[in-house]
């Protein structure tokens, strides 16, 4: 068994079974491309977190950080108060 074939029944026997439906498919080069997103999304956060935690070791307050973020200070808070 392939790589790909390994990860395609990983990903279909997923969730106890409850993984998408084995007759549906993606192109190799969408998946390739969720997966790089994927990637980019989880290192944007870090770099946010990161950034977060700077502006308030700066005295930023909860109100700036979440304008920045485009959220309200009480989601700021929540989010990343322990970040």
């Amino acid at each position: 068994m392939t790589e790909d074939e390994e990860l395609a029944t990983w990903i279909e026997t997923a969730n106890n079974g409850q993984g998408p439906t084995p007759t549906a498919s993606i192109g190799r080069d969408i998946f390739d491309a969720l997966t790089e997103a994927v990637q980019h999304r989880d290192e944007t956060q870090r770099d946010i977190d990161l950034l977060v935690s700077q502006a308030r070791e700066q005295g930023a307050s909860w109100a700036l950080i979440g304008a920045a973020l485009g959220t309200s200070r009480q989601s700021a808070h929540q989010r990343y108060a322990h970040a």
